[in-house]
């Protein structure tokens, strides 16, 4: 995919959003991954159904980062956040032998799960329940308007992306929040 000004600007708006936030706390690194490569995933994953490794597998390696990160700044190792990510996988890795996700899904949950979690395992978890509401009303509003089909598979990468960034818009705010009262 190439890149286009509008690419660019969301990768900026973004990247905007990650320095709000996070401040540059451990997480930063895999956040500021995300936002290189949401857009591209997002496109990728709408038109082939496919989250390529290339574009996620790398975040991993940025999560690695982000723990040693934390560890280092705080003097102790991130157990519940380690904990966290690997539940959130584990669940979505038995979605996927079910059959209702594909491998990409399990492993973009692993990079946005191992982030947010490093703010908190309880973020973690609500980012990845809200991708679950979004692309349930998602699914139903192709049903209710005839577009879809039981059958149907929808796009999931897009749709954790959306929490993924819904919820660091959130965190953004707390942070702006907290810096106007002080």
């Amino acid at each position: 995919m190439t890149w286009t000004p509008a690419h660019a600007l969301v990768v900026g708006v973004l990247g905007a959003l990650v320095w709000v936030a996070l401040g540059g706390a451990p997480g930063s690194i895999t956040a500021l991954w995300l936002a290189l490569v949401s857009p591209s995933l997002v496109v990728i994953d709408v038109r082939l159904k496919r989250l390529p490794n290339v574009l996620v597998v790398p975040g991993l390696g940025a999560v690695l980062v982000d723990l040693g990160w934390y560890s280092v700044a705080s003097g102790r190792f991130p157990t519940a956040a380690v904990v966290a990510t690997m539940i959130l996988v584990a669940a979505m890795l038995g979605l996927n032998l079910l059959g209702g996700l594909g491998m990409g899904d399990v492993k973009l949950t692993a990079v946005i799960a191992g982030c947010l979690s490093l703010d908190s395992p309880w973020t973690a978890v609500a980012a990845v329940m809200l991708a679950f509401v979004l692309g349930g009303v998602y699914s139903a509003a192709l049903l209710v308007r005839r577009r879809g089909y039981r059958a149907r598979r929808i796009a999931f990468g897009p749709v954790l992306l959306l929490s993924f960034w819904a919820v660091i818009v959130a965190l953004a705010a707390q942070a702006a929040s907290v810096v106007s009262v002080s």
